[in-house]
């Protein structure tokens, strides 16, 4: 599933392909990823120009001239290329009035699109927490959070409650740039180490901004090209490969349904 860092790679590739461009006519070929009738969607985009492209945690708010807002989530294999070539598992493409055209293609139809006025109206952005890059995630922030809970640390930072974004890839490679075991206890995280945290959760993820993301399986950016990042991973996916620091192989276990890569010796 894409990220935050590609989420974000696609939202600068839209804020400067699309931005006040106006939106001529909308095709839907496949409904299975609305969540409202087709031709609400319709009507609801045609004729609006784009104002702005912002983004929650995985989500993106393309916001449009009636002051409502299309939002995009993505979710495990959903695109948004603009002027790339209609395909198969292309679900819903818009015409803008000078020519250019911007798809949403997804392979496995996870993916929801709806039209709102109010970001309250959609379930994810009411359980999120704060952005990584915002203030509000600081040190302080996530030592008071993490003495509350008895949850491996892993799965506090899958937990979108906690920090918005942040992935099962981007999850492992912070831990392992902390040498923190992602079974440790949240409660047993020392001051010390919630900075720790914060540092590497915020440089990891810039890097892979940078890097305009990771493309383990089906992301592309808004330009329709894979991302880097994942030529640069240090643990996720790597299992029974020598760690960066030790040598040790990369191990591989189950946390929450979900796989988790780390080094048992440099992550205690």
């Amino acid at each position: 599933m894409p990220e935050l860092p590609e989420v974000e790679t696609i939202r600068r590739d839209l804020q400067r392909g699309i931005l006040n461009k106006i939106i001529k006519r909308v095709h839907i070929f496949d409904s299975r990823i609305l969540r409202q009738p087709a031709k609400e969607i319709s009507q609801k985009l045609s004729g609006c120009a784009i104002e702005a492209v912002v983004r929650r945690g995985k989500a993106l708010a393309l916001e449009l001239s009636s002051g409502e807002h299309w939002i995009v989530q993505v979710m495990m294999t959903g695109q948004l290329i603009l002027n790339g070539p209609r395909g198969r598992h292309t679900r819903l493409a818009l015409d803008f009035t000078d020519g250019d055209c911007l798809l949403y293609n997804d392979q496995r139809v996870f993916g929801q699109l709806r039209v709102v006025a109010d970001f309250q109206d959609v379930p994810y952005f009411r359980i999120l927490g704060p952005e990584p890059f915002d203030d509000a995630f600081n040190d302080a922030y996530i030592a008071a959070y993490l003495k509350k809970t008895k949850r491996p640390i892993k799965n506090v930072l899958l937990d979108p409650g906690f920090v918005a974004g942040i992935g099962n890839i981007y999850a492992s490679e912070i831990l392992f740039q902390c040498r923190i075991s992602p079974k440790r206890r949240g409660h047993r995280i020392k001051l010390s180490e919630a900075a720790l945290l914060h540092q590497h959760t915020n440089a990891v993820l810039k890097q892979a901004i940078a890097m305009r993301g990771s493309s383990m399986r089906n992301y592309l950016d808004g330009a329709g090209k894979k991302g880097k990042f994942n030529q640069r991973l240090k643990v996720y996916a790597r299992a029974g490969k020598p760690c960066a620091h030790c040598g040790s192989p990369i191990e591989r276990i189950v946390q929450a349904g979900r796989s988790t890569f780390y080094c048992m010796k440099c992550q205690i």
